[in-house]
């Protein structure tokens, strides 16, 4: 697995290894280094992360996350089940693409204007997600099913990245919503992962 030294598009494949007792190379490339510029020119899209399997490299984040989990059984007990992950995942996306393209935004008046305008749909956002994990088992558990499923380790990675943004405010106005991150982070399987892995700030 290669990605830069963030949580960021990898962290929840790295949980789903962690989860699954497997083994793997945990390769993180610095942003700035020559090392990145020619992995940017082999990546079959431009990007990180690529899981690399038997010599072939794959990419796209949710892709490698969703093939691991259903390889390593965390992708949810029905087909149901399945599609209900792959819906809020979904609606992750409609939270982080926004974002993304406010933070690469160079003109810092335009980026100031930008955060103030997207807030209150960001907050929309939170209040469906909430509501989706509210429906199974009163919203204190995790968002399919009675246990950990990727979709739990996605939103683990967003979270990172909410409060990196200093979201974690807004964020903690929905409760259960923020405790999904508490959750994952106290199965001792990640857990053991979280105390030997890399320092990084989201």
């Amino acid at each position: 697995m290669t990605y830069f030294n963030f949580h960021g598009r990898a962290e929840a494949a790295r949980m789903i290894f962690s989860l699954a007792a497997v083994e793997f190379e945990d390769h993180r490339v610095d942003w700035s280094s020559e090392e990145w510029k020619t992995l940017k020119e082999k990546s079959p899209f431009g990007g990180l992360p690529l899981l690399e399997i038997n010599g072939k490299v794959y990419c796209q984040s949710h892709a490698i996350t969703r093939y691991l989990a259903n390889k390593f059984g965390f992708a949810g007990k029905t087909e149901l089940d399945k599609l209900q992950a792959d819906m809020i995942v979904d609606c992750f996306n409609d939270v982080c693409y926004p974002l993304s393209g406010i933070t690469s935004e160079a003109d810092e008046a335009k980026k100031k204007v930008l955060w103030i305008e997207y807030e209150p749909k960001l907050e929309k956002h939170f209040q469906n997600l909430q509501k989706f994990l509210e429906e199974n088992n009163g919203g204190k558990g995790f968002f399919v099913g009675d246990s950990i499923t990727w979709v739990d380790c996605v939103w683990t990675a967003v979270s990172y990245w909410l409060r990196h943004l200093k979201y974690g405010p807004l964020l903690d106005k929905f409760p259960n919503l923020a405790a999904i991150k508490d959750r994952v982070e106290a199965d001792p399987r990640i857990a053991a992962y979280i105390a030997k892995r890399p320092k990084a700030d989201f």
